[in-house]
């Protein structure tokens, strides 16, 4: 082939050399260059690496594509190319269909907005031929693609279910929502956009509604709430985690579903969500057998495992692609012996590590926390679109501590700054640190924070008014926040998994911002200490189910069958737990066959199962993360307390006997489908009841905080900065994740049992526990205003001033439009994030 004949010629790999040096050595302000930039510049000869760039733009390789990129985006950043090369350069991006480096280059200068009139013919005609092969209609408007994005959007044509792989930064989010938009201004649809995590369902469901707007589709649906109004939509889009799609589900058996796009897609392998996911896709495809389904993950090497994950109708293709959209930059940072504040940078490649010079600090870097810290400072000479990777919550509060003093003679911060660091204060507490570091354009970053805020940080990141963004594993989970630089040292997931290559990757992939960047850099610190170094050879991640992991270690799950499941052991190992609730379900919907060499052990031991449980295979499958045994175990204790019925049903969280209710509530569901410690059933029942009542996360913070100030044996240990990551980690995953689980079985459990012993005359009394516990509120007002998109935040505040507790979501906009919102004294970020929620639904 063309293309690796002339990769390969030593000529071209020399000059190539030059030119990466080059490039990487350019974009850091205050490096002292091991290779004098004249030298480099003399061993190019631009019009020769441009040609051979050219041949390689065609090439499907992905060291070609990469070298092409780069040499057209170093040949237009140069001063020293003649606007001939650099308008060459944008011919070579364009058939890249990299138009965002192109439309950078524009706004930057570097070649002219009406270049394409100085091409030749030839020229001109091969980009009309490209623009029209890359692009789709959208109602009247006409939509650039790359390549990757028209390969998919030519697969959806013609397939019933895709699978796709493609690097962070190619455009899969995109395309997929084109694809929702597409299929919207066809006819009526109902779809799901399945995302793994809470944190992504806001960034999603704001692409979306920008796009439902832009296309003019006002009468659409797009709720991330799995609560469906009797008012009917002529088509809905749901934008829900695996968790809110069988909560959906359960309620709306016969709810007819068009399309489910799964977004990182590769989370099928996650111990436990990923079997729930896949339960969910197989319940969604057996109740719908013409379904279409869009798979997406991040550069993964066996995407077709998704499409045999499912059984479904029609034709399917995966579709694996090398494009690149950013050059990224893998440079090691090592101290110079004997000289601590001199660090040695080093840009490391598959098969050679080239030494790019040296960079001064200009303070001794004495602890692990400061050398991230003053090495993003040093490299990025301060300026924007600089993430750090830390290991935890606590880390990235200390490192940005570091970064405040270490910024010390910053010009204060902007207006838009000034109002999130006043919401920060009344939202969750005058005294959290983010109040602090916001000052100086500082800010951390992690999932189990209020969304508002989180919202705000990104917003104020992505338009460089907050430079340093310290940053927890949330990065991982897919979430949009692309840097200019990104900054590691020994990465974990959490404070104990180090991360693997594929997370790396996955982590890495967030450096460099397609169209706002020609590259981005990847910033490792002291690599040679991590446990897992990073490689340069870029592997794609193996996509491996959790279903497969556990028929791999199949004697753990007879085991944990065989001993009754214990609640011990359930509560370390939910990949068990839900295992054994999604090959039941399997069990008794006859569809448990002998195809491996586990499922006859399973038939046999799940008979014996079936003989001891008593309760309908409905509230079974229902509840698919709890064991049969342990919901057996509940419905034996409830009817142990016949002649107490009344007393088992939850009582709503104002009632004036709450607090002992829920103490009460909490033992029994820990003592019999989980193993909650006893000695926390009194703080955990305070935190559900002031949840799911509505009470800010300000209000519940500093109730938990002055509790521990009353008691001796935590007043020293538990500062106010402990207990607000505590609180906001056991909202996130106690009361939102664990008790909404355990309580939606007991809800599901004790209605069967009150029907059994004749007292149905109790069921309306029955809250909505889980829906309750998920967002946050307790009244259908508040689940109507959260499915406007509003924050909880939002919502708790606007709930300050509104009566009616049994609103609909169009009565709740109503309510909002009749309003002068001005007089309730409002944070501006709350009123914008009303205005941009609602004003769009009302026009």
């Amino acid at each position: 082939m063309l293309a690796e004949k002339l990769f390969k010629l030593k000529s071209f790999q020399r000059q190539y050399e030059a030119l990466l040096i080059l490039s990487v050595s350019g974009i850091i302000p205050d490096l002292i260059w091991e290779t004098q930039k004249e030298n480099l510049v003399a061993a190019i000869d631009w019009n020769n690496v441009l040609g051979i760039a050219s041949a390689l733009s065609y090439s499907d390789q992905n060291e070609h594509l990469d070298a092409a990129l780069r040499i057209a985006q170093t040949a237009i950043s140069e001063d020293g190319t003649s606007v001939t090369q650099k308008e060459g350069a944008a011919v070579i991006l364009q058939s890249l269909t990299n138009k965002p480096a192109i439309k950078l280059a524009i706004e930057r200068g570097r070649i002219s907005k009406d270049f394409e009139e100085h091409l030749p013919l030839p020229l001109k005609l091969q980009k009309l031929r490209s623009d029209f092969e890359n692009s789709i209609t959208l109602g009247d408007q006409t939509i650039s693609l790359n390549k990757f994005q028209t390969r998919v959007h030519n697969s959806y044509l013609e397939n019933d279910a895709i699978s796709i792989s493609a690097p962070t930064s190619s455009g899969k989010s995109f395309i997929l929502c084109s694809i929702i938009i597409e299929e919207l201004l066809k006819g009526n649809r109902n779809i799901v956009y399945l995302v793994p995590t809470r944190a992504l369902i806001a960034q999603v469901e704001d692409d979306l509604r920008k796009l439902l707007d832009k296309y003019r589709l006002s009468s659409v649906n797009l709720t991330t709430v799995p609560q469906y109004d009797t008012i009917q939509y002529d088509s809905n889009v749901f934008v829900f985690t695996q968790e809110r799609l069988h909560w959906f589900l359960i309620e709306h058996k016969e709810f007819r579903l068009d399309i489910i796009i799964v977004d990182e897609a590769h989370k099928i392998e996650d111990p436990y969500r990923g079997i729930l996911l896949q339960q969910k896709l197989e319940e969604v495809i057996s109740a719908n057998p013409k379904v279409k389904v869009y798979f997406s993950s991040p550069f993964t090497s066996n995407p077709e495992l998704l499409l045999e994950s499912i059984s479904i109708e029609g034709k399917s293709e995966p579709i694996n692609t090398q494009f690149i959209a950013v050059n990224q930059n893998l440079i090691y940072c090592t101290q110079v012996p004997r000289k601590s504040s001199l660090w040695e940078l080093n840009l490391s490649l598959v098969d050679k590590v080239i030494k790019l010079g040296t960079l001064q600090m200009t303070d001794r870097p004495t602890s692990e926390l400061k050398k991230m810290a003053f090495m993003s400072v040093a490299f990025s000479g301060n300026s924007t679109g600089n993430i750090i990777y830390c290991n935890g919550a606590a880390q990235a509060e200390d490192i940005a501590l570091v970064l405040y003093d270490k910024l010390s003679g910053e010009p204060p911060a902007s207006q838009r700054v000034k109002l999130l660091i006043d919401l920060v204060k009344k939202t969750v507490h005058s005294d959290y640190r983010l109040a602090k570091v916001l000052e100086r354009k500082v800010a951390f970053h992690y999932g189990n924070m209020p969304l508002l805020i989180r919202q705000e940080i990104e917003n104020l990141f992505k338009d460089g008014e907050i430079k340093y963004l310290i940053c927890t594993s949330t990065l991982l989970e897919g979430v949009n926040l692309p840097a200019k630089s990104i900054f590691i040292r020994k990465p974990k997931r959490g404070s104990r998994t180090h991360l693997n290559q594929s997370d790396f990757w996955n982590l890495a992939g967030r450096a460099g911002r397609w169209g706002k960047e020609f590259s981005g850099n990847i910033i490792c610190i002291e690599p040679a200490d991590w446990q897992n170094p990073p490689n340069p050879e870029k592997k794609k991640q193996k996509i491996i189910r959790a279903l497969d992991i556990i028929e791999a270690k199949q004697g753990e799950l007879i085991e944990y069958i065989e001993t009754d499941t214990p609640r011990a052991i359930a509560e370390t190992r939910q990949d068990l737990e839900f295992a054994f609730g999604y090959y039941y379900a399997k069990f008794i919907q006859g569809s448990l066959t002998e195809r491996t060499n586990l499922e006859p052990r399973l038939i046999e031991l799940f008979n014996n199962v079936r003989e001891r449980v008593q309760l309908p295979n409905e509230i079974i499958t229902r509840n698919p993360g709890i064991s049969p045994l342990a919901q057996q175990d509940l419905l034996e204790y409830f009817r142990s307390k016949t002649t107490e019925a009344e007393s088992l049903i939850p009582v709503y969280p104002e009632d004036e006997n709450a607090h002992d209710e829920y103490v009460k509530l909490v033992g029994r569901i820990g003592k019999t489908l989980s193993a909650y410690p006893a000695q926390l059933n009194t703080s955990r029942s305070i935190l559900l009841m002031n949840w799911m009542s509505g009470k800010p996360l300000s209000y519940i913070i500093t109730a938990a905080y002055n509790a521990y100030q009353r008691n001796e044996k935590y007043a020293a240990t538990k500062n106010i900065h402990v207990v607000i990551r505590e609180v906001m980690d056991n909202v996130e995953t106690f009361a939102r994740f664990q008790f909404a689980k355990d309580s939606s079985c007991y809800v599901d459990i004790l209605r069967f049992f009150l029907n059994e012993c004749a007292r149905e005359d109790l069921l309306e009394n029955i809250p909505q526990l889980n829906l309750w516990l998920e967002f946050g509120v307790s009244q259908k007002t508040h689940l109507s205003l959260l499915s406007l998109g509003l924050t909880r935040n939002t919502v708790v505040e606007l709930s300050n001033y509104i009566t009616n507790t049994n609103m609909t979501k169009e009565e709740a906009l109503k309510w909002i439009t009749e309003q002068d919102l001005a007089v309730f004294g409002l944070s501006p970020i709350i009123l914008e994030d009303i205005r941009l929620k609602t004003t769009k639904l009302v026009n």
